[in-house]
């Protein structure tokens, strides 16, 4: 068994294929029964099984088993009996209250709150026993795992219900006990329905569409602190008339920038300075990439009648949203456009935004170092070759390896010439060092240990 193909195909043509709709539109959803259960605000992790061995992971690979040691050891003694499994469940932390993403975050960092994180199981990735549809699936996992909540691991709860029923349960799930959202599957579609959420986003650029004096769409951020403002996305749904409004305003304020932002349809943005707030309807803010790694995107201050990108900051994307007015009332400020909203819709702790210093992240490793020195009448000539791993990939916006080049030449009019290569894979960043060699040290050079 696959293990990571199986869950890698499981998220293409399962998860990232949820509809995404709110209360409002509930009515655009097929006449049909469907299987009802809470949406749980944490994050997406596997349950695998091969033969003996057990592992709790990601779809990017990573693995927590020995953090999750009680939830792996529950599902282990209650799956003994099969041989090959994988499991797809919500990881959560266990309150009295909703429960929120970034308490998810908290517990696998903090060894005693690890003790009320839990696995909520809802569906069957694979399996040694044929189940064709989820009600089979759902069968065989109340049977084997059980659904108390006290247990590590346990099944979500499903109900069965009409498709005149679903407004009824949204109230009384998510409007009443303040839940996260529904999910509502059959065995062809699954929904995900969520209460929109309402924010005062900062305007920072702007493209034009084909009618005249009108925006097509406008990059949002938010201030990250006093002075620097973190992108969190772009939206192109707005009325006519607000469109012809911010026209009107955004041309007065654009501004000069240092980076480039390319929309959907190929244009530029023209970016503004940054005093125009508007209010944003949306669903959700996304924190991670389909690949499980925390989203980031540009920040940038605006000094000397220009935006200009800082460098990048962990971040969120806009899912499912439309501008419905400019707040006139709320200032470009921190106070009024600022993280606290993020912290609020997306349950990401605030802790997560904190810059990272690059004195805190981790050394880096050179791997392979090579220099080679050679004489002529023209001067001293060196070349250098260094390939390391960054260790950094993981705390901030670092590739995992870098292979870098130096050419020295001291009778050249510009002396020094630089190449750095990011690489994701050793063993291809190794086999670009070796190319790189082989191409630029021929007859006459001399390997130099200085």
């Amino acid at each position: 068994m696959d293990i990571i193909t199986s869950i890698k195909k499981y998220k293409n043509s399962v998860t990232r294929e949820y509809i995404s709709i709110s209360n409002d539109e509930i009515d655009t959803i097929k006449k049909d029964d469907y299987w009802l259960s809470k949406k749980f605000d944490g994050q997406l992790w596997f349950y695998c099984k091969s033969n003996k061995n057990s592992k709790i992971i990601n779809s990017n690979e990573n693995d927590i088993s020995n953090i999750t040691k009680e939830i792996k050891n529950d599902l282990d003694k209650k799956l003994s009996k099969s041989k090959n499994i994988i499991l797809a469940g919500e990881l959560y932390y266990l309150s009295n209250e909703r429960e929120r993403y970034g308490d998810t975050i908290s517990g696998l960092g903090d060894k005693e709150k690890r003790k009320k994180l839990r696995l909520g199981v809802f569906d069957i990735v694979e399996s040694d026993k044929l189940l064709s549809n989820f009600e089979g699936k759902y069968k065989f996992l109340k049977k084997n795992i059980g659904q108390k909540q006290k247990d590590f691991a346990h099944v979500l709860d499903h109900e069965k219900i009409k498709h005149s029923e679903i407004k009824k349960f949204f109230k009384d799930i998510v409007e009443k006990k303040d839940a996260e959202g529904l999910i509502v599957r059959n065995n062809s579609t699954i929904y995900k329905i969520k209460k929109e959420e309402t924010a005062d986003l900062l305007i920072t650029g702007y493209t034009l569409g084909s009618n005249a004096n009108q925006i097509r769409s406008v990059s949002l951020g938010v201030f990250l602190n006093e002075k620097e403002i973190m992108h969190v996305g772009s939206c192109g749904n707005m009325p006519t008339n607000l469109r012809k409004d911010l026209y009107k305003k955004l041309i007065k304020l654009k501004v000069s920038s240092n980076f480039q932002k390319i929309a959907s349809n190929g244009s530029a943005y023209n970016f503004v300075k940054p005093e125009i707030v508007c209010e944003v309807k949306l669903l959700e803010f996304q924190g991670d990439k389909s690949d499980d790694q925390p989203i980031r995107h540009l920040k940038y201050e605006y000094s000397n009648k220009s935006l200009n990108a800082t460098g990048r900051a962990r971040s969120v994307s806009i899912l499912n949203s439309n501008i419905i007015n400019i707040r006139s009332d709320k200032k470009a400020n921190f106070d009024d456009c600022g993280l606290s909203q993020i912290i609020r819709i997306s349950g990401i702790p605030k802790s997560e935004f904190k810059e990272v210093s690059s004195k805190d992240l981790p050394k880096s490793k050179i791997i392979k170092r090579e220099i080679f020195k050679k004489e002529s009448k023209k001067g001293i000539a060196i070349r250098k070759f260094l390939f390391w791993k960054s260790n950094k990939e993981k705390s901030s916006d670092y590739p995992s390896f870098l292979c870098y080049y130096l050419d020295y030449s001291e009778g050249r009019s510009d002396p020094i010439k630089r190449k750095l290569y990011p690489f994701e894979d050793e063993k291809l960043g190794l086999g670009h060092l070796k190319k790189l060699i082989d191409e630029n040290i021929k007859k006459g050079w001399e390997k130099h240990n200085g």
